[in-house]
């Protein structure tokens, strides 16, 4: 996906307001939890809103919030709701800034994770070539597998399988070519026993803690740029 390069900074975020969103932010991961994804949205969007509003920028909670987003509209089944999210451009949505952040590791491990799974399941909702979508598949989920089994997670991995098995079948419509289940099959011998296809799903978001080594990235559009669009918003 393409991204991208405004480079001029904001403001940066009061330690209160971070805070504060924060605690918004894990009451709408509490109601996604409880499976009330349409409720999460809506919290989602209006904490958003509140950020977009003051002007200034937290790529920690902008990470935060696209992950939630995009995992509750896959959840309702909003499928192009969450392509949008995903190939949103950062001079153009927060949604981009939220991109741009997960996949420079501005929230934890765990996240980035989770982020990985959903990123896997949107590669099947793209028409297109479907060697090129496997091998996306097959990276992403090559890495969560690689994670949970250093980790020791075996529900992580159990899932993980699971989906990677799903994804496939729904690239090619069924059977698997052998050149595109290799990565799959070793990491199924790396666990140990055979993993029968479940439901799709994805972790659950992690608390809104700062990791320990968080640097604010510095790549986001400027302050003005988002006054403009709040206007243009009215």
């Amino acid at each position: 996906m393409s991204r991208s390069n405004t480079a001029s900074k904001v403001e940066n975020m009061s330690d209160d307001a971070i805070e504060k969103f924060s605690r918004e932010g894990e009451a709408a991961d509490q109601l996604a939890a409880q499976g009330n994804h349409k409720a999460a949205l809506a919290a989602y969007k209006k904490i958003l809103e509140a950020i977009e509003a003051a002007g200034q920028l937290d790529s920690f909670l902008l990470a935060k919030l696209t992950l939630g987003s995009l995992r509750a509209h896959i959840k309702l089944g909003e499928f192009q709701e969450a392509l949008e999210i995903w190939n949103a451009h950062m001079d153009q949505s927060l949604f981009g800034i939220g991109v741009y952040a997960l996949e420079n590791a501005q929230t934890r491990i765990d996240d980035l994770i989770a982020y990985d799974m959903v990123c896997a399941f949107l590669h099947t909702m793209i028409d297109g070539d479907k060697t090129k979508a496997a091998k996306a598949v097959n990276l992403y989920l090559s890495r969560v597998c690689e994670h949970a089994l250093e980790s020791g997670e075996r529900a992580l991995m159990v899932q993980a399988l699971s989906n990677w098995k799903t994804h496939l079948k729904e690239i090619f419509g069924g059977s698997i070519p052998q050149t595109a289940a290799g990565a799959l099959i070793q990491f199924e011998r790396q666990f140990g026993e055979a993993v029968r296809p479940r439901p799709i799903d994805f972790p659950l978001p992690t608390p809104w803690q700062r990791p320990n080594n968080f640097r604010e990235t510095s790549t986001v559009v400027s302050k003005g740029e988002l006054k403009s669009r709040l206007r243009k918003a009215r």
